[in-house]
């Protein structure tokens, strides 16, 4: 004998349990006039209870009564962790802004540009021949110098270095410079 159709989706839905209460009770008024969808409920039921998992043992249990605590132990330890290293980051660029307060005038003063002269304007806006003498040389200073503390005589030397020069030549007139490594 075969199940009703109608009936074969709600047979295999009230085996698992997945029914409301008011349609399982209709599948089970069903199943007290029809013999057919009764075998057919009964069978779908020993099926469903070979695939069904055991029940929990008292170990798992006792990890899914513990997991809420677990969870928020965790979290909290992260927490903590990343405050710490929060602060020691905040420790390490506090110790760099002390370490450049304290060491900043001092390469400042060691690869600092030399200051610029401020020429004073009058109060009747036209300055004086000192004024305008000033701000000449300062357009003709070559800042390069200063910095570098070369001299007139330092320029002159290195112009007229005629081995420099010679050995310059040498090297590029011939013909295959790899060769010569």
């Amino acid at each position: 004998m075969a199940a009703c159709q109608d009936q074969d989706e709600l047979l295999t839905l009230f085996a698992a349990g997945a029914l409301e209460p008011e349609e399982a009770a209709r599948v089970r008024a069903h199943l007290d006039t029809c013999a057919a969808c009764r075998s057919e409920a009964e069978a779908n039921h020993d099926v469903l209870g070979l695939a069904a998992l055991p029940p929990p043992s008292v170990r798992e249990q006792a990890v899914v009564a513990a997991l809420p605590q677990t969870t928020v132990g965790a979290w909290r330890r992260e927490q903590v962790q990343k405050a710490a290293r929060m602060r020691t980051a905040g420790a390490l660029m506090a110790a760099a802004a002390v370490v450049l307060l304290v060491m900043g005038p001092v390469v400042q003063r060691r690869t600092g540009t030399p200051p610029l002269p401020t020429a004073q304007v009058e109060s009747t806006g036209a300055s004086s021949e000192e004024d305008t003498l000033a701000m000449e040389q300062w357009a003709l200073a070559d800042p390069l110098t200063e910095a570098l503390d070369l001299s007139e005589v330092d320029l002159e030397e290195a112009e007229s270095d005629e081995s420099l020069d010679s050995e310059l030549d040498d090297f590029f007139s011939y013909p295959n410079p790899g060769d010569s490594l």
